[in-house]
């Protein structure tokens, strides 16, 4: 399908897209064990998504010989719409969340790099907006991060790196453990150590990706891809030579450790959507300047973060006052008042001399029927709670 999105001199200004006939061999030589289950379409040599995924036909029907269970139909149909929209993605083959067992395996990956339409620009784009928007406009993209090549290539590492990890989900886990979070942190901590491998360890490219995860969580309430205390971990790494030797499956296993130390718990994932619910929807309900927009984001931001009982919400507000100066244009028209950019500098000094340590339960209907759907997938069965109008039965009498 041909999306017909208009390019710029912005656009061609990041050079050729990504050569995905040399990626998708480099990937099979770095993981000769996934050839079996890794299954990369290539746009580059398929025009059309049903010829895609008709390529990789005989493979999948060798998957599904080998696990009968596979639910390797849905696996391509969606497969085929991502290869249509030319959309990323890493399609689970696996079987069915609700084969009441205490985890579901996931036995392959169907993988749809960027499109060559996706320019450096647009992928920025796509990861801050709703349109397509020049690199000078909130929150912007310095020249030097305009390339094509660098993006889809960090594009597809990440895509890569969902399919190899997490082979499996353990459902109970997912009471405490964001299971999405975690293999967000999984597919950016894997793409930004490959980043640092391919373009050297003076790239500053990561540490955009990190801001731009933190602003997609404030500005779009994106919790689920808030990877950037993964990311994080990586650039300190980077900082003490720990990357450049590592093998692609010792790059993988890093990528997994830093992912089960750094993603969120179920509990700071509700309370990050929580703390800025009401400030993403107010702020789409209302037509603003740039320059509105960005001094009542700082405002808003400043505000929550010291207010706020989550440590989780605090590192992101934290985080967001001290570098987003570093994306918003120069000379934006001032549209506060003197008291509340007062306001706003007496919260951000609050906000950065607390510390907190607990992060407030989820608790309500919300968590009670997240946790049945939980048990129901995995086969648990609980017997039914007291409805507080009846007298709990009395034990049985012990034989005389």
């Amino acid at each position: 399908m041909d999306l017909r999105i208009p390019r710029t001199p912005e656009d061609d200004a990041g050079g050729a897209p990504l050569n995905l006939s040399a990626a998708i061999a480099e990937f099979y030589t770095d993981f000769p064990e996934h050839t079996h289950d890794v299954f990369i379409l290539n746009h580059q040599a398929h025009a059309r998504g049903r010829e895609a995924v008709e390529s990789i036909a005989p493979q999948i029907e060798a998957l599904q010989q080998r696990h009968p269970e596979a639910k390797t139909g849905i696996a391509k149909s969606m497969a085929l719409g991502g290869f249509e929209g030319k959309l990323p993605m890493s399609v689970n083959i696996s079987e069915s969340m609700f084969n009441k067992k205490a985890e579901s395996a996931i036995y392959g990956r169907i993988v749809i790099p960027a499109g060559d339409q996706f320019s450096a620009t647009l992928l920025k784009s796509i990861f801050v907006a709703g349109d397509h928007q020049p690199n000078s406009r909130f929150p912007m993209m310095a020249a030097a991060y305009n390339n094509t090549e660098m993006w889809q290539r960090y594009v597809l590492d990440h895509e890569l790196g969902h399919a190899v990890t997490m082979l499996k989900i353990n459902k109970q886990s997912m009471k405490t453990s964001s299971f999405g979070n975690k293999a967000e942190c999984e597919a950016d901590a894997y793409a930004m150590i490959r980043h640092y491998q391919r373009y050297g360890s003076q790239s500053s490219f990561p540490e955009y990706v990190r801001d731009l995860r933190n602003m997609n969580a404030v500005h779009k309430m994106d919790v689920t891809h808030w990877t950037s205390r993964a990311v994080q971990k990586v650039i300190d790494l980077n900082k003490q030579g720990q990357l450049q030797s590592l093998m692609p499956q010792q790059a993988r296993d890093l990528a997994v450790k830093i992912a089960e130390e750094t993603h969120l718990s179920t509990d700071a994932e509700h309370n990050i959507t929580k703390a800025f619910k009401p400030m993403v929807f107010n702020m789409a309900a209302q037509k603003r300047t740039e320059g509105d927009r960005v001094m009542t984001l700082i405002e808003s931001a400043a505000r929550i973060g010291a207010e706020t009982q989550s440590p989780a919400v605090l590192e992101i507000c934290k985080l967001y006052i001290e570098r987003i100066g570093q994306y918003a244009p120069a000379h934006l028209p001032q549209t506060k008042t003197a008291e509340a950019l007062r306001e706003t500098a007496k919260n951000a000094k609050e906000m950065f001399t607390r510390k907190l340590d607990t992060e407030p339960v989820m608790g309500g209907l919300g968590r009670i029927l997240r946790d049945a759907m939980i048990d129901a997938q995995s086969g648990v069965n609980h017997p039914p709670q007291n409805d507080n109008r009846k007298q709990p039965p009395k034990p049985p009498k012990p034989p005389r």
